[in-house]
């Protein structure tokens, strides 16, 4: 069987990796120095070289003549490593073995010493398929291993790896490959190989690899397979499916340019020759960022070819960045990923890009009206003095119809004083809380005053008159039982006058649908009953009102 081109041309030193040449050095100097970690983490995107720097790092750790942070492929140890029969590596793929049974079998046989070398290196791929048991049970041999075992753990997704495992390893982040570090690469593959290729071919490759060598070096395999040697670029294009590459730079220019209805035809006529809307779409938007590259005297960082270039540039052309930005968003939502066959999403990408947006409406603020002339003086004659105010009657201690809570402004002590004796009562309860830690080691006459006034369900104030609100009737009763002694009156008194700034008649009755047994007759509810109460008066006795008596 053919050896794949990724693992027949699998770098064997560290120096070979392509492009990380930041972590391969780091790691030569390690291996120099004699400072070689118990545990490394590497993680980047797929392809880009981590797993074959951690069997490089198992080789370098375990070298006989190790060659300036390099294995030298010579000694027995390096040979069984490379011919993968080598008893001190261990590979573990995470996605297949991620139970506790699986970490618990590793931590149990991570005691044993080394079969020929000086480490037992352990190489985790794809850590982060682990479940939460398993990281859990690796946690404390991660941390503190055997000093002969090196963990090597290797993930994609370096945001599903919890932060404890994170912190006891050496990270190494691995980067996405560049296009022309990528395009190089492969044409060294195809000289080895003895094949040729023409340049725009290998950057076609490169460009469809997404940063990933391993990708672009699988589909340059596959062109050879294809259509041998030499590789030319059409070949390319059909094997990729990138047979609308051009159509997809005619579908940009005519979306840049509000061209709604020829970019409808290069639509339909994309659709009719086969060509996959996906890929078709991704290249519209390559060539977008480009035009926004160019327009914004970036082009470096291009993966065209100069024809191409020159074709974008002359899109820039009294091309406003605002209406390049609308079509980019515009198109950057499509989704063709659920139906692949309807051009319905890239036609209403197409129209809609077409149309400009509407800026947002601001009213202007109204002009400020014209001040009243003044009214005419009636009199010269000085104001007369106000009438004194008449003493207010005895509010009834019942809340009246209509109750409202005071809004959030208006709870302030002052304003719970109102001269208008028809101002509807309204809630105490914002300094209700002090009253009660006021009062709490406050003893009555029998009861915790604090206590009582805990149960209380509400309060209501009426002008000087402050209602205490019980839901249950026996609350009640032990709360007026304190009233009616003239010390535990004159603390409540004085609790409530320090907390609302003001002084208050105090009154109790009970909720409406409260109490354990029927509500309270209509009698104790008079002023006068309440002014008798006041001067130390108790109720003996009440008759209950018989219907019939009429």
């Amino acid at each position: 069987m053919a050896e794949v081109l990724y693992r027949k041309w699998r770098p064997k030193r560290l120096v070979e990796v392509v492009g990380q040449d930041a972590v391969t050095q780091t790691l030569r100097n390690a291996v120099s120095l004699g400072r070689i970690a118990h545990a490394y983490l590497f993680t980047g995107p797929r392809g880009t070289g981590k797993t074959s720097t951690a069997r490089i790092m198992a080789k370098a750790a375990n070298c006989r003549e190790p060659q300036d942070g390099e294995p030298d492929d010579a000694c027995d140890i390096c040979l069984s490593i490379n011919e993968g029969r080598s008893l001190d590596l261990i590979e573990i793929d995470a996605a297949s073995n991620r139970g506790i049974d699986d970490i618990r079998d590793l931590r149990d046989k991570v005691g044993y010493t080394p079969h020929e070398g000086r480490y037992k290196v352990y190489i985790i791929d794809e850590v982060h398929m682990l479940t939460e048991p398993a990281f859990n049970a690796l946690l404390k041999t991660l941390e503190e291993p055997p000093a002969h075992a090196i963990f090597i753990l290797a993930t994609t997704e370096i945001h599903k790896v919890p932060l404890t495992i994170i912190s006891r390893c050496q990270r190494y982040d691995f980067r996405r490959i560049s296009l022309d570090t990528i395009q190089t690469q492969l044409d060294t593959l195809a000289q080895r190989e003895g094949h040729t290729a023409e340049p725009e071919a290998l950057e076609l490759l490169a460009r469809s690899s997404s940063g990933s060598l391993r990708d672009a070096e699988n589909l340059l395999e596959q062109a050879l397979v294809s259509y041998g040697s030499p590789l030319r670029a059409e070949q390319v294009r059909d094997l990729l499916e990138l047979g609308g590459d051009e159509r997809a730079l005619d579908l940009a220019r005519h979306a840049l340019k509000k061209e709604t209805k020829e970019g409808l035809a290069v639509i339909n006529e994309v659709s009719a020759q086969g060509v996959d809307l996906q890929q078709f779409h991704r290249m519209v938007m390559d060539h977008l960022r480009g035009t926004l590259l160019i327009k914004s005297s970036v082009e470096s960082s291009l993966g065209f070819n100069d024809e191409v270039k020159v074709e974008l540039r002359k899109l820039t052309e009294g091309l406003s960045l605002d209406h390049l930005v609308h079509v980019l968003k515009t198109f950057s939502a499509v989704d063709v990923k659920r139906d692949l066959v309807s051009t319905l999403p890239l036609e209403m990408a197409l129209v809609e890009s077409s149309i400009t947006p509407k800026a947002p409406v601001v009213q202007a603020a109204p002009a400020p009206a014209a001040p009243a002339p003044a009214p005419a003086r009636q009199s010269t004659a000085p104001p007369r003095a106000p009438a004194r105010q008449q003493p207010r009657a005895p509010v009834p201690s019942g809340p009246p119809a209509g109750n409202r809570e005071i809004p959030p402004a208006a709870r302030d002590p002052s304003t719970y004083r109102q001269p208008a004796a028809s101002t509807p009562p309204r809630q105490a309860d914002p300094q209700w809380d002090q009253v009660v830690r006021s009062l709490r080691h406050a003893k009555g006459k029998k009861y915790n005053l604090g206590s009582l006034l805990r149960d209380c369900r509400e309060r209501r104030v009426d002008d000087d008159t402050l209602t205490l609100m019980f839901a249950h009737r026996a609350h009640m009763e032990r709360m007026q039982e304190e009233f009616d002694d003239p010390a535990s009156r004159k603390l409540v008194r004085e609790a409530v006058q320090s907390a609302l700034g003001s002084e208050y008649e105090i009154h109790v009755s009970l909720a409406d649908g409260g109490g354990n047994g029927p509500k309270q007759n209509v009698a104790q509810k008079s002023h006068l009953v309440r002014a008798a109460r006041m001067m130390g008066a108790r109720v003996i006795a009440e008759k209950e009102e018989n219907p019939n008596d009429e």
